[in-house]
């Protein structure tokens, strides 16, 4: 499928990557002659917003799907396309907001996977990247593709037509120069308006970091939702790293389980992974529901969309770069019971002026039975409702 308009984002940085992989820190970094070449490029490029437009056809009913699903960078291409084509909640969604998906990256194949996802399934699209990605995390691109744009963060897929777009700036947490998984840029959000048969409709799509507090995942979120002002319908969603955990330091990630061994015990801290709200992660519903936002109808609260499985190396590995040994032995001793599989609810839409009529959670798999992405999809059905007028 062509795109009626296609604003794609390009760069010339490519040349520079293995210069900056070199760099030792973000000091050295600052002080070198190359970073004063490119800054500004690294800038544009990782506050830009590709954009392709399809031909829609005009929505006739008010009923709005939307889901939202962290695809794991979307390594597992054919199977995600699979399942947002093929499954049966997901294929009517008009609107799917994406995190942690790739563009340009050999880990994924170089692929632009918001593009080709959004003209294999015939929708408009918006990426609004956050990184330029310098090095893979731990046990990614295993075969070392070079990557090409390099480009990591948020996208929205749409039936429905775009009138706008905007990448969000967020507060920057931790320097991810200096990561395991090296990247230029901070964490941004996703902010779009569309039409539908009820009227304007903003949308915004967000994930906030795991390695953080919950005071500062809603700080976070609070630069979206101000960006979100005034009583119009609005729908925000995303994986939210809801964890209950603060993982802000390696001090204050043991510090945090510790309290909660001591305090709630180990049951009631891993029931909470699926209550989150009322267990550590206030800051976020609080603020959602300050801004006018609900959380209640649009979600399905009973159902994880993400396990903790501390079976996984992978997860054991990102566990033992946080705390180191000692933590690793914490939490398998913790998750015994568990058999070392934490259910947990990160993933969430919350709506404004929308009314939502069901909620679902989804997890496509694949023919052997794994899950397409490390999180599930959240799914809601809503209609928006016009701003009350206002009194005299």
């Amino acid at each position: 499928m062509a795109f009626r308009r296609l604003q794609a984002i390009t760069h010339e940085l490519a040349c520079h990557y293995a210069e900056l992989r070199a760099v030792k820190d973000r000091r050295a970094l600052e002080g070198s002659a190359l970073w004063q070449r490119i800054r500004a490029e690294v800038e544009r490029v990782t506050s830009a917003v590709e954009r392709g437009d399809a031909d829609t056809e005009p929505r006739r009913g008010r009923q709005v799907r939307a889901a939202a699903w962290n695809i794991q960078r979307g390594v597992r291409f054919d199977a995600i396309l699979g399942a947002l084509r093929d499954d049966p909640v997901l294929r009517q969604a008009d609107l799917v907001l994406l995190s942690e998906i790739d563009c340009g990256l050999g880990r994924s194949g170089n692929r632009n996977v918001p593009r080709e996802l959004a003209e294999a399934l015939g929708a408009s699209y918006v990426f609004a990247p956050s990184y330029l990605t310098l090095q893979d995390d731990w046990g990614e691109n295993r075969a070392g593709a070079p990557n090409t744009t390099a480009l990591a963060g948020t996208a929205v897929l749409s039936r429905l037509p775009i009138r706008r777009a905007e990448n969000v700036d967020m507060p920057a947490l931790r320097d991810k120069f200096s990561s395991s998984e090296r990247r230029l840029g901070n964490k941004r959000a996703l902010l779009i308006e569309v039409d539908t048969a009820a009227g304007p409709l903003l949308v915004g799509a967000c994930h906030l970091d795991s390695n953080a507090s919950p005071r500062q995942r809603a700080q976070q979120l609070r630069a979206l939702l101000d960006r979100m002002p005034g009583d119009a319908p609005a729908i925000v969603g995303g994986d939210f790293n809801s964890s209950t955990h603060d993982l802000s330091s390696v001090f204050a990630t043991l510090g945090d389980f510790l309290r909660k061994l001591f305090t709630a015990g180990v049951r009631r801290s891993v029931e909470g992974y699926m209550s989150p709200a009322a267990f550590g992660e206030r800051p976020i519903f609080d603020l959602l529901a300050a801004r006018g936002f609900t959380v209640g109808g649009f979600n399905d609260p009973a159902r994880p969309t993400y396990r903790y499985d501390f079976n996984d190396p992978y997860a054991l590995q990102k566990v033992r770069r946080t705390g180191g040994p000692p933590l690793v032995a914490l939490i398998r001793w913790m998750s015994r019971r568990w058999n070392h599989c934490l259910p947990a609810r990160l993933d969430w839409f919350a709506g404004r002026c929308a009314r939502a009529i069901s909620a679902t959670v989804v997890e496509p798999r694949l023919d052997d039975g794994r899950p397409v992405s490390d999180h599930a999809a959240v799914v809601c059905d809503l209609t928006a409702a016009s701003p009350a007028p206002p009194q005299r």
